[in-house]
């Protein structure tokens, strides 16, 4: 079956603390602490003794919790369950190599840029620049270039250094994949280098990430820009461009997690049903968040249908709660992932805590999704 726009609820820990041990009551919930709790009695489980309908809360202070989507989880409805570590992001990378120059002859690069800021702005119309440059004069001697690939990189190293955009920085390369040129000028200047075949090396900077205290109206994700290159004058048949590192998007950015709590305010009542003023038409203030823009967090999904009757009818509702922990936090994560597998494991759901014990705690790193069955990693269920 297939689901759209979820009733979702953002759960935030913090202080790295052990989630609430069995047999503990809601009210003992310590401020930033998780807890499973069944749903009858309002006593933390850790999933030893077997349970229909449950809830997660987290503490806020002494008398007050955020809870998952729903009044309660129902077991049996639970239809996925997973685990996605922080993953840093990774810029584009390409390399323009390769190519023969002739003299008095003009090339040029053109580079398409692809973002979310630039399809919130217009759309799929294209958005490019062309960076043009010219080999020196033919035919005045032997004095005169006949034109080289050196000359061909320093002209239009200049001319792509020269944009003010800030959205790539580029490099000149002794050859694909080499050293990085420290002075192209000294480089060309060289009389050893006369036959010399460097390249070019672009990365490109992806958006930057607006920081914000209540609302964040100019929100893009992802947040990477990609270039399409391309070879367009004097550059026939000479020239090749190679992708060395693709885009990555970040996962689990503070500002993200942030942005979802936003959007899960339309259902929890934080800031409510209208998430917009009526008189202004901007986005409300003063809205609580709970998750910090400076902190990297793992995430942990849960996505279930409430099953319930009324007059005649039956309803599934759709419900999803996010569980984020801090990425260092690895007593809460591992704990706290530990007792789901326990609840859970009459459901069929592949466990996570081995997941959750190779996920590495670095903010820089990039973990890429691995390649593993669909039965794998919660995403199955009866």
């Amino acid at each position: 079956m297939s689901t759209n726009n979820k009733v979702f609820q953002v759960l935030v820990t913090k202080n790295n603390q052990a989630p609430a041990v069995a047999g503990t009551a809601l009210s003992a919930l310590l401020p930033g602490q998780i807890g499973l709790f069944d749903a009858s009695s309002h006593l933390a489980i850790d999933g030893v003794t077997p349970v229909k309908e449950f809830y997660i809360a987290v503490g806020v202070t002494a008398d007050r919790m955020n809870f998952s989507a729903g009044q309660y989880i129902q077991k049996d409805n639970i239809r996925d369950y997973t685990f996605r570590p922080h993953t840093a992001s990774a810029p584009q990378i390409f390399e323009i190599t390769d190519y023969a120059a002739n003299c008095d002859t003009d090339y040029t690069l053109r580079f398409e840029f692809r973002n979310m800021q630039i399809y919130y702005r217009q759309g799929t119309n294209q958005f490019s620049k062309a960076y043009s440059v010219r080999t020196a004069c033919c035919g005045c001697g032997d004095e005169c270039p006949s034109g080289s690939a050196v000359e061909l990189t320093q002209k239009m190293f200049k001319a792509l250094q020269a944009d003010v955009s800030g959205m790539f920085k580029v490099e000149a390369i002794v050859a694909a994949g080499g050293a990085v040129i420290a002075d192209i000028d000294a480089f060309a200047a060289d009389p050893a280098n006369v036959s010399a075949t460097p390249g070019l090396r672009i990365t490109v900077n992806g958006l930057e990430v607006n920081k914000f205290t209540n609302v964040n109206t100019k929100y893009y994700n992802p947040r990477q820009t990609v270039v399409i290159p391309s070879l367009v004058d004097g550059f026939n048949c000479t020239g090749k461009i190679t992708v060395t590192q693709q885009a990555v998007g970040e996962e689990g950015n503070g500002t993200d997690i942030k942005q979802k709590e936003y959007h899960a305010g339309g259902w929890n009542g934080r800031p409510g049903i209208y998430r917009v003023s009526t008189v202004m038409g901007l986005a409300k203030d003063g809205f609580e968040y709970f998750a910090d823009e400076n902190v990297k967090y793992d995430q942990i999904n849960l996505v279930y249908d409430h099953f319930s009757t009324a007059g005649w009818g039956e309803y599934l509702n759709n419900l999803l709660t996010l569980v984020a922990i801090p990425e260092p936090d690895t007593v809460t994560r591992n704990g706290f992932i530990g007792y789901l597998d326990a609840v859970l494991a009459s459901r069929g759901f592949e466990p996570l805590a081995d997941d959750a014990a190779t996920a590495n705690v670095s903010p820089t790193v990039v973990e890429r999704t691995s390649a593993k069955a669909i039965d794998k990693n919660g995403l199955s269920g009866k």
